[in-house]
């Protein structure tokens, strides 16, 4: 249920606006309707655990702590029903670095600064280059002793070092959940996705709320804007009162 607390015009219309959008333009979307503190375009600038972090804070607001989804396990295929707390999923309230503070790497004779991805560089990777493009967008200097080196260049072990340097100062930037299944035991850890997850909550809830203001409006000639200035408790009132 949301929050009466919540401006509904406000999220409706950013529902509106991000249905034909990508994911992640529909993240920004909703961080720039519920934290106008910052625009859209600035969001688009934050460390991604920034961003996730933003967008669980703002999934609690709407709807709640507690979040129940689905996972199918991977070896024997039982669909499992998951239920946890966002606190449970959520790596504190430190702020990572900023994106264009730099973070240094020693590692095997190299010498690499770099910096956190965000959803602008989420957005220039395509299908196959994720690591090429990310590598060339966030490695700012690469050095082999005093030879300068291309980012898609460094070895295997410098890149995987640079991966982990990054999920040490960003932890919200991949989530995942410890799952065991019931029927065959097996252990794995599925990426949560907030983006996805938060976006299909409030796609239900705008086509619910939309079908009320039809029947509403149906029922009595209200116009769309006075039923959804209505706070859920009168609504679900006169939706009650109208039989649905």
């Amino acid at each position: 249920m949301l929050v009466p607390a919540v401006n509904t015009p406000a999220l409706l219309a950013a529902w509106e606006e991000g249905v034909t959008q990508p994911a992640l333009r529909r993240a920004l979307i909703l961080l720039g309707m519920a934290r106008p503190e910052r625009s859209a375009a600035e969001w688009n600038h934050v460390s991604i655990g920034e961003r996730d972090r933003t967008l669980f804070r703002i999934r609690e607001e709407l709807f709640g702590s507690r979040i129940e989804a689905t996972a199918e396990c991977p070896r024997c295929g039982e669909r499992l029903e998951l239920a946890f707390g966002t606190n449970d999923i959520c790596a504190g309230d430190a702020e990572p670095p900023a994106p264009h503070e730099s973070l240094r790497l020693e590692r095997a004779g190299y010498e690499v600064v770099y910096r956190l991805p965000t959803t602008a560089d989420l957005s220039e990777m395509g299908a196959g280059e994720g690591r090429n493009v990310l590598l060339k967008r966030c490695v700012e200097v690469a050095r082999f002793g005093v030879q300068d080196v291309d980012a898609e260049g460094l070895p295997d072990e410098v890149v995987t070092a640079i991966a982990a340097g990054m999920a040490e100062a960003d932890p919200q930037a991949e989530v995942r959940i410890a799952v065991t299944c019931p029927s065959c035991s097996n252990e794995w850890s599925p990426m949560f996705d907030i983006v996805g997850f938060l976006w299909g909550e409030i796609e239900d809830w705008a086509e619910r709320l939309l079908l009320d203001v039809h029947a509403l409006a149906s029922a009595y000639g209200w116009s769309e804007r006075d039923i959804v200035a209505m706070s859920p408790r009168r609504r679900r009132f006169y939706l009650d009162m109208v039989g649905t």
